[in-house]
C-alpha cells in the first residue's frame, strides 16, 4: 500500500506543478519524471514502489478502455482522415521503436565497456 501511496503522491505532485506553475507537459508525465529523479537520487527506494507498480503494469489495459471508449466518439473524423492517422501511427510507432532501440544498445555498450574496464583493472 505503501508503493501505491507514493506513487499516487508523485502524480499528486505532478498534477500541482501542471496547475500551479504551468508547466506545459501532462501532469502524469511530470509525476513520473519526478519519481524517476527520486529513484536516481535515491529519495525513494525501489523496494518501496517496485510491487505497486508491477500490479499497475500488469493491469496497465484497463487504463486504456476509457480512451478508446472516448475515441469511438471521433470514428466519422478519423474516418475523414483515415490516410493521415495511418501515417502518423506508423511514423510515431517506427520512431519510437527505433529510438528504444537505439538507446538500449547505447547503454548496452557503455555497459559492456564498463564492465570490460574494470575486468582489465584486476
Amino acid at each position: 500500500m505503501r508503493g501505491f501511496a507514493i506513487i499516487m503522491g508523485f502524480d499528486g505532485l505532478g498534477w500541482m506543478l501542471h496547475k500551479l506553475i504551468g508547466i506545459p507537459l501532462p501532469s502524469h508525465v511530470l509525476g513520473l519524471l519526478l519519481l524517476t529523479a527520486a529513484l536516481f537520487l535515491k529519495w525513494i527506494k525501489l523496494e518501496w514502489v517496485d510491487r505497486s507498480a508491477v500490479l499497475l503494469t500488469r493491469h496497465m489495459m484497463l487504463f486504456f478502455v476509457p480512451m478508446l471508449a472516448g475515441v469511438s466518439g471521433f470514428i466519422p473524423m478519423i474516418s475523414q482522415s483515415w490516410l493521415a492517422v495511418a501515417v502518423s501511427l506508423t511514423a510515431g510507432t517506427a520512431a519510437v521503436t527505433l529510438l528504444t532501440g537505439g538507446v538500449t544498445q547505447l547503454l548496452m555498450n557503455k555497459r559492456k565497456e564498463k564492465a570490460h574496464g574494470q575486468q582489465q583493472s584486476f
